[in-house]
């Protein structure tokens, strides 16, 4: 903070200074015989003059940085362009054209500036742009810098993601449990034992697959949870209850791949689920760019969760730039709220 305090405060300096040698310049340039009775005092034009030089430059970086935050340059560079070089003209207008034709008619419509003078001051707009250019190629290359650093950490944080969920497939545990449940359905319910065998080939090819995706629609990640689900319910009967509200625009919206799988499995395995107690898990669209998962708090006492795989989920929303990825209990409930991605 400091820092950046100091930095403005350097950068006032800088720019009453320039503003300071254009004045000197512009008088230089005024023909002796020529004398200018002004209707406001020097003093104050010249507190004006400063600020709105000030202001100019201010202005124009302060519309740079919300942009970085709204529209960054590597998600629609020619729309940034044009967007940016239309605010810097439209306040420059604001701020230098306007206050000038305001002095203008103040002075009796008459400055009595000769050519000379004219063209020094349109020239130091000029160059008021090349100043406020060059800070903005700077921030240009420190974002390019931290879009290259920031998408070389996604792909880290999506390969230890997909592992980690890897893992949780194929753990003895996981694929104990399946192959019981599918020795006992070849016993008694071989028609069972057929879609058992179908969901869980399906379960495994979407997670092999998921590597190759940075996201995917929430309609395909819905139907490879069917799958997931399917898999448990097999297992656990009617002590687990899934319901899905979604609307049709939501459906189209993207997220990473297996973040649903990561929520159901972080319920299942944190929460009691038998025919007294039903573990009700719930995904419902909020508007068409959120999900809100929830289930109902039956904690395993003897379960410790660290929530390594939430707080995994976190980073790769926060390493696409996208905000609103949020977990917590609520009315009972565990809620967790994911924000869905529009890349058309």
């Amino acid at each position: 903070m400091k820092k950046s305090i100091q930095k403005t405060l350097i950068r006032i300096v800088l720019v009453s200074l320039y503003a300071l040698l254009v004045m000197r310049l512009v008088r230089f340039t005024m023909p002796d015989d020529i004398e200018f009775q002004s209707h406001v005092p020097m003093a104050i034009f010249g507190m004006f003059y400063f600020f709105f030089f000030n202001l100019n430059t201010e202005g124009n970086l302060f519309f740079d940085r919300y942009l970085n935050k709204k529209l960054p340059w590597f998600d629609a560079p020619r729309k940034r362009i044009f967007i940016q070089c239309t605010f810097i003209v439209v306040w420059t207008l604001i701020t230098i054209g306007l206050p000038f034709t305001a002095w203008y008619y103040i002075n009796g419509e008459s400055l009595a500036y000769p050519p000379a003078s004219v063209i020094i001051f349109i020239g130091s707009i000029v160059f008021l742009f090349g100043f406020i250019g060059i800070s903005m190629t700077i921030n240009f290359f420190k974002q390019w810098k931290i879009s290259l650093l920031d998408a070389e950490h996604y792909k880290q944080e999506k390969l230890k993601a997909d592992y980690q969920v890897l893992q949780n497939q194929v753990n003895p545990h996981f694929l104990f449990n399946s192959l019981n449940v599918l020795i006992s359905e070849i016993k008694h319910n071989p028609n069972t034992a057929v879609a058992f065998t179908r969901k869980l080939s399906k379960v495994y090819r979407y997670v092999l697959q998921s590597k190759n995706y940075d996201l995917i629609t929430l309609d395909k990640e819905l139907k490879f949870i069917d799958s997931f689900i399917y898999l448990h319910k097999v297992r656990i009967g009617d002590a687990l209850a899934y319901s899905v509200n979604i609307s049709e625009e939501a459906l189209q919206m993207q997220l990473p791949p297996l973040t649903l799988q990561i929520l159901m499995e972080n319920a299942i395995k944190h929460n009691v689920a038998n025919e007294e107690n039903v573990l009700k898990i719930s995904i419902a669209s909020d508007g068409d760019d959120k999900l809100i998962v929830s289930n109902n708090l039956q904690v395993i006492d003897n379960v410790d969760s660290t929530y390594t795989g939430l707080s995994n989920l976190k980073k790769r929303f926060e390493l696409l730039k996208k905000d609103g990825f949020s977990y917590g209990e609520q009315d009972g409930k565990f809620v967790v709220t994911v924000p869905l991605i529009d890349v058309a």
